[in-house]
């Protein structure tokens, strides 16, 4: 019936987003910042660089001496966390972080900005606050 033989068909996928952010956030101490990102996913990603400035419009500054390594199951991601202790309490920061693939193209996958010194304090009170919620429940419950 069919005369033509099958050939077959090669596709080729290129893959234009190496990570996939999930999470990209920091939190401040009066003696330190520390930036916490998640990964979706890390195609070809071989680490991240993270940058600290003074304004959102920058300069800015890498901070990292060497890269931070990607995750070991690129399909999966991964979750990181960078302590930078070279802050003063009270200033306000600007990080970027940026994606390194292995073939050495790198993107800047956005910018958080955090006070050193005001992180520690909402944390506190917020369980603070649970712990007398629970106390009047229990105590009105007796």
């Amino acid at each position: 019936m069919f005369s033509q033989r099958l050939r077959p068909i090669i596709l080729l996928v290129v893959i234009a987003a190496t990570i996939g952010l999930a999470l990209f956030l920091s939190t401040g101490t009066s003696a330190s910042v520390t930036v916490e990102w998640s990964t979706a996913s890390e195609l070809n990603t071989a680490g991240f660089n993270l940058y600290r400035g003074e304004s959102p419009d920058g300069p800015f500054e890498k901070i990292n001496t060497e890269l931070i390594p990607a995750s070991t199951d690129p399909l999966v991601g991964g979750s990181y966390a960078y302590t930078d202790t070279n802050v003063i309490a009270g200033h306000t920061y600007f990080y970027r972080l940026e994606d390194v693939e292995t073939s050495g193209r790198t993107s800047l996958q956005g910018t958080v900005e955090v006070t050193a010194g005001s992180g520690a304090l909402l944390p506190l009170m917020l369980a603070a606050a649970v712990i007398v919620i629970i106390a009047a429940i229990f105590w009105l419950r007796k």
